[in-house]
Order: C-alpha cells, then structure tokens, then sequence
C-alpha cells in the first residue's frame, strides 16, 4: 500500500490535467481546467506551463487555451506497435476466436474513442473485420460500452458531452446492464447486420484498460450462442487483468 511519502501530490495534479484534456473535447483555459478538477488557478498555471514546456501539451498563440500535445503521438505509434501487454492478451484472442469462429479484438479507450489495437479475423467465409488502428465513438457498439460503463461518473459526463438527452437516457440504461451483466451486447450500432459482444479488462487499481470483443454477422448471433460463449468471454478478460496485478 502507497504512503501519502510514497506519492507526489504535484505528479498526480499533472496526470489528472492531462486526463483532463484528455477526455475532454476542444481546447481548454486555466479557469475552465481549474474549476472542473478543483484546483488553484495558479497551481493549473505552473502546471501546464511545466508540461508545455516538455511537449505534453499545446497552447494557441491566441485563444492561449490548452489541448494535449503532439507528444503523445509519439506515445500512441509506440503502444501499438510494441503493447506491453500483447503476450498476454494474444493467446487468449486467438483461443476465443478458434473457440466462438468469429472476429475478436482487443479494444483501448482513447479520449472520446475507442481504439481496435489487436485484432484475429474469424476464418469463416462470411465474417467481420475492424482493422487495427479503427476507431469508433466510446458511447456506440458494446465494445465502447463495455469500456464507459466502469469509467467514473465525472469521466462519462465529459466524454459524452454533445449527445442529447435522448440518448443520453438510452445509453445510461444500457450502461447500467452493462455494469450489472458484467459484459455488453450490440445489435447493428456500428454496421448493419453485425453484432458484438465484449468485455472489459481492469488494471491493479480496477482501472478499464480495454475491452475484448468478439463480433461477427447477427445471422449467427442468436440467444443460444451469445449464452454459449460469455462465460469463456469472461474468463479471458478475468484473467488478463489477474496479469496487471
């Protein structure tokens, strides 16, 4: 267990900012940033002119509001070409695809989107293929679900920040059987006649990191197989955020 000696207060300051323009879109100003975290408009200022300094974030020469930098691009080409944690997401891909037939993938949130970053195409001749490097909005298709549900409430707000109330309601609604079945189901949200169902993974600290996601043609989705299939659904993404601990 981490001592309050053990952590810098001025480092977490620093990450939640950036997570901050993270998940929040469009530029944003010191006062803006400083009311939505609680936290002195002079400590946001040093803070960001720290990052701005090292590339993290970026400042516009005239509305002088803050977006994440170009830095993290750097950061985002060596994720997905060296994943840390392929080795142990792979075998378990792989096992569910021969398993289900169908497409998996392993999915990462990223800001307002969600980022297909491994993927084993089904073998079968009608089949569903995403590609990695795809992305798709967070709040459409149970790949995003199965991610935004566990997120904190203060996250999903800025993350879902344009969509109406309408949807908003709706997607509340299957957030939460999401969180009560533990996993999510989709029908058609992202492509016509394909279906999907996915998971989460968690981190040490019970963090989302990801998703896994098997999907394929919803002629083939029926009750039986998608009941057919959770369970070993589960059991994948149980144990691969048993591997983050």
């Amino acid at each position: 267990m981490k001592t309050k000696a053990d952590v810098s207060a001025t480092v977490l300051r620093a990450i939640k900012i950036l997570n901050y323009l993270k998940e929040t879109p469009g530029p944003q100003s010191v006062s803006y940033i400083s009311k939505a975290l609680d936290i002195s408009p002079t400590i946001v200022h040093r803070l960001l002119a720290t990052l701005k300094m090292e590339g993290f974030v970026f400042q516009d020469a005239q509305s002088k509001q803050y977006s994440l930098g170009a830095v993290f691009l750097e950061y985002s080409n060596k994720l997905l070409t060296e994943l840390p944690f392929a080795t142990i997401v792979e075998p378990w891909l792989i096992r569910l695809r021969n398993i289900t037939g169908e497409t998996v993938g392993f999915y990462i949130p990223n800001g307002h989107m969600r980022l297909c970053v491994m993927e084993y195409e089904s073998q079968q001749e009608i089949r569903r293929s995403v590609g990695v490097g795809t992305q798709h909005p967070i709040h459409a298709g149970a790949t995003g679900r199965a991610m935004l549900a566990f997120q904190p409430e203060e996250t999903q707000r800025r993350m879902l920040q344009g969509l109406s109330l309408e949807e908003w309601n709706l997607l509340t609604e299957k957030m939460q059987a999401t969180r009560d079945h533990g996993y999510a189901i989709s029908a058609g949200e992202i492509s016509t006649n394909v279906s999907a169902l996915s998971a989460p993974v968690f981190d040490q600290q019970q963090r989302v990191v990801g998703a896994l996601s098997i999907s394929g043609p919803t002629f083939r989705f029926d009750e039986e197989m998608v009941k057919k299939h959770i369970s070993t659904l589960i059991q994948a993404t149980t144990e691969i955020s048993k591997s983050f601990v």
